[in-house]
């Protein structure tokens, strides 16, 4: 029979009780766990915008059917917008709260009358007020919410890896969950504060969820399945009762964090299942890591020079050290991939002059896609990015133009275009204007692989290997796209491009400027096999021996050179005097 609405027992006015009393209810468990109590507390208390990240099997999305059952029983007049990654795992959500009213009695006074909604996509509790906006209402992350209005919004699970493969993916997920803020209700004096709680595991470190705390204020909690080691993974929002257990304990890292949902050995298990990339995410939440396995170029990798390019380092070592860390230089990189840093060691210099120097350009075209070029300098194994730019006005005379000057003003001793577009009119185009600014040759080249798997191939090892150096003036130049175009300009960054290319198909909107740096990269790659340390250590000797030819020339060094074991070479009479060591 079904029960009359009544106030909310006293002993279940705490979120975290009522939790308990439905587990038990519905015979799921006698208890709580640890972990779950505390994201009962933080939903019930956290702040009106929160995300809870939380490892799988956790039970989040069973906790947050609970806590919309709360909501609504503690004030019937409640509007609950359930959004998930489909509609279809909405309205399971929505069909579990259903049941759950039908199965335990105390919630049995919420069950929708025969006057009411009482579809799995919407439906009304008994005793509230007739509205346009039912009481509860499913939606998958992309339907139409104009018109929707709401007390509280809970976000289950809207990411999936299906959906997050490409950076156009992403995008509409991150504006599909802007209308979030217009629908919430204001606060009026309610029973219960009005909230938008996310709930769910990032995929990679452009998850809408990391999105929402560094750029729209919300505040986030991380509950991983084990105790972690490296706590500054989750930026000082890690559960406070794991710190003060960790702090207490140090022999609690590695170890389950809620041991009565996975034990130790349930955990090897799943570990030896799973490649690291996988259990560091779904386990320790460590998204740093799996975007580490999925996106082959980091940012950080990049040593950055702040010179002019006249002359150019013969030895650059890499550091990954906060000291040496840039500052002042904006990274467009993704998350914990967000600072440039200086070489921590450069030794020798040599002209521009004595480095190759190649210009490369993607004659993308007109529109949408871009004419980028790169200028790039190789020294010594070492890589230099001098120059990289774009332009949308495709083949106009000014861009190519502009592009002959560009080769002139850097002295470069190859051009090199691809030929997949317009079958050599590119080229054409651009030799009269080559040969009035800057004569060189312009040559030619044609890809075959997939241009992902190409960008990743190139770009990914030279990278990896600290083998790329770019100048700091060309990031800067970068980075003033975003104030130039603030809604396409991030995705012509060069930076851009490079932190979010990934091998799979789409996985960028625009890589014209980073397959213009991959096709002058490739066009050196014999040079990546080069050891800069060799080449120092050669150009060393010759000066030395040069240096000691210079000194025997002269009528005391040629004494000296006597008595030292060193004869004429009368083979060779050079400038120097022709002098050789004497054979042992």
């Amino acid at each position: 029979m079904k029960q009359l609405w009544e106030e909310m027992p006293e002993q279940l006015r705490s979120f975290p009780q009522f939790c308990c009393y439905l587990l038990r209810e519905q015979g799921l468990a006698t208890t709580p766990t640890k972990q779950q109590v505390a994201v009962a507390q933080w939903m019930q208390d956290g702040p009106d915008r929160q995300l809870t990240v939380a490892f799988r099997g956790l039970g989040k999305s069973l906790l947050a059917s609970y806590y919309a059952l709360w909501r609504l029983r503690m004030d019937p007049e409640e509007k609950i917008l359930v959004v998930s990654a489909t509609a279809i795992k909405a309205t399971d959500f929505t069909q579990f709260m259903l049941r759950t009213m039908a199965e335990v009695d105390l919630l049995q006074c919420l069950l929708p009358g025969m006057e009411n909604r009482s579809s799995n996509v919407a439906f009304d509790v008994e005793p509230c007020t007739v509205e346009q906006s039912p009481s509860v209402r499913a939606l998958g992350v992309g339907a139409q919410t104009t018109g929707q209005r709401c007390t509280c919004a809970i976000l289950d699970d809207i990411e999936t890896l299906a959906n997050t493969l490409t950076i156009l993916k992403q995008e509409r997920i991150a504006h599909a969950v802007t209308e979030m803020e217009s629908i919430i209700k204001p606060d009026e004096g309610q029973l219960l504060p009005r909230k938008i709680i996310y709930l769910g595991t990032p995929h990679t470190e452009t998850s809408i969820y990391l999105r929402l705390v560094r750029e729209r204020g919300y505040s986030s909690r991380y509950w991983p399945a084990l105790y972690p080691e490296d706590r500054e993974t989750y930026e000082g929002n890690l559960d406070p009762r794991m710190e003060e257990e960790v702090d207490s304990d140090p022999g609690l890292v590695g170890e389950p964090t809620d041991p009565e949902r996975f034990s130790h050995e349930d955990i090897l298990q799943r570990q030896a299942s799973m490649t690291k990339a996988s259990f560091e995410l779904q386990f320790y939440l460590n998204c740093r890591l799996a975007t580490l396995d999925r996106f082959p170029v980091r940012l950080g990798d990049i040593c950055v020079l702040d010179i002019d390019g006249s002359a150019l380092p013969e030895t650059v070592v890499w550091s990954s050290s906060p000291e040496y860390r840039l500052q002042e230089l904006v990274c467009v990189g993704m998350g914990s991939d967000r600072f440039w840093h200086r070489p921590a060691f450069i030794n020798g210099w040599v002209e521009r002059k004595e480095a190759r120097v190649c210009m490369s350009i993607d004659p993308a075209g007109r529109g949408r896609d871009e004419l980028a070029w790169c200028v790039l300098a190789e020294y010594g194994g070492n890589f230099f990015v001098l120059e990289s730019g774009g332009s949308t006005l495709g083949y106009d005379d000014v861009v190519l133009e502009n592009c002959a000057k560009i080769a002139k003003k850097w002295g470069v001793n190859y051009v090199i275009a691809e030929a997949n577009m317009g079958d050599g009119m590119f080229t054409a185009l651009l030799k009269p204007h080559m040969l009035r600014h800057h004569p060189v040759t312009i040559e030619e080249v044609k890809h075959s692989i997939r241009k992902e798997t190409r960008l990743c191939d190139t770009l990914g090892p030279i990278i990896q290997q600290h083998r790329l150096c770019m100048l700091a003036k060309v990031i800067k130049a970068d980075y003033r796209l975003l104030d130039e175009d603030p809604e396409h300009g991030y995705s012509r960054s060069v930076a851009h491009q490079m932190s979010r290319l990934t091998d799979e198909k789409g996985c960028l909107s625009h890589d014209d400027r980073a397959d213009a740096l991959a096709i002058a990269l490739a066009y050196f790659v014999e040079a990546a096999a080069q050891d800069q340390m060799r080449t120092q250590i050669e150009r060393s000797s010759q000066m030395q021996r040069e240096d000691m030819e210079g000194w025997m020339s002269e009528q005391v060094g040629a004494v000296d050179s006597l008595a030292l074991g060193w004869r004429p070479n009368l083979s060779n009479q050079g400038a120097y005097g022709g002098v050789k060591q004497l054979s042992v």
